[in-house]
């Protein structure tokens, strides 16, 4: 059986390893996607002069992170419902930011960082994929920095039970095709 309207869909794993691509191909067949929020952050602070906030300030970059994606998840309620399409995709959920802050051993306020009221309907995880990993102007890490920190959002998503399907690497019209057809066949009941 498929999915009903407005099932929440994250889309995460290691940074590089084809998210946004995703998302935006998904946008463009008429999905209502949610952008990495992350990357407005990192945009806003380099331009005034900081090189790498979640490294010298990882507390405040996720708080403001949290707080954007919770307003993303909270936008996508069911005053989408009048939506075509039965879906709604996230490139990175909050979940990865409690991963992230675990994944550099960083102290935080879990009642600060509840996951227990974000539940999203599946994550969809992309592994690392060395062939296509590039560091930009917001991508810090290296390629090992990038699998370990898949490893922690994996882990994090297992632990609150929010059901995972891995997306094998795969160009992204394939990746689309088959993620789609996973959803559309109800394979995640």
């Amino acid at each position: 059986m498929p999915l009903i309207k407005n099932k929440k869909i994250v889309i995460s794993g290691g940074p590089g390893s084809g998210k946004t691509t995703l998302v935006n191909l998904l946008r463009d067949k008429g999905y209502k996607c949610f952008d990495e929020y992350s990357r407005i952050l990192i945009q806003s602070s380099q331009k005034k002069g900081e090189t790498n906030i979640f490294k010298s300030q990882p507390l405040f970059f996720s708080e403001e992170v949290w707080k954007g994606r919770e307003d993303q998840y909270k936008k996508s309620g069911p005053s989408l419902g009048k939506a075509q399409k039965p879906y709604v995709f996230f490139d990175r959920g909050l979940h990865d930011v409690v991963a992230y802050l675990e994944c550099i051993g960083a102290p935080y306020d879990s009642q600060k960082f509840d996951l227990s009221n974000c539940a999203y309907d599946m994550a969809l995880l992309l592994p690392p994929w060395k062939a296509i990993y590039i560091k930009d102007k917001e991508r810090k890490e290296d390629f090992e920095e990038a699998e370990k920190l898949y490893f922690y959002i994996k882990n994090t998503y297992q632990k609150n039970n929010i059901p995972i399907v891995e997306i094998p690497i795969q160009t992204p019209d394939v990746r689309i095709s088959t993620l789609l057809e996973y959803l559309d066949h109800g394979k995640n009941t």
